[in-house]
């Protein structure tokens, strides 16, 4: 998710994923079924809308996710440093 999350664009005032399955399976070294799984469960979760042509947009339940997990682990970092 966090691929997606960094990979959006704002087209017309809406963010949107510009990458396809296929960019998307080679870049993450994975087959583009396992991608399709994926993007189904989260579309199933509303973690994403799927929109024209293949692209899909992360919705505010997923952009949340990545958001709470960069922060996860921001703090995680700063006290693994500290117990240096």
């Amino acid at each position: 998710m966090q691929y997606a999350y960094d990979n959006q664009t704002m087209v017309l005032n809406k963010k949107i994923n510009p990458l396809t399955q296929q960019k998307i399976s080679i870049e993450l070294g994975m087959s583009k079924a396992k991608v399709d799984s994926i993007i189904c469960d989260w579309q199933k979760n509303e973690y994403i809308f799927l929109g024209a042509r293949g692209r899909y947009a992360l919705l505010e339940k997923g952009s949340l996710v990545v958001e709470g997990i960069n922060k996860i682990e921001a703090k995680m970092k700063k006290y693994s440093q500290n117990e240096l």
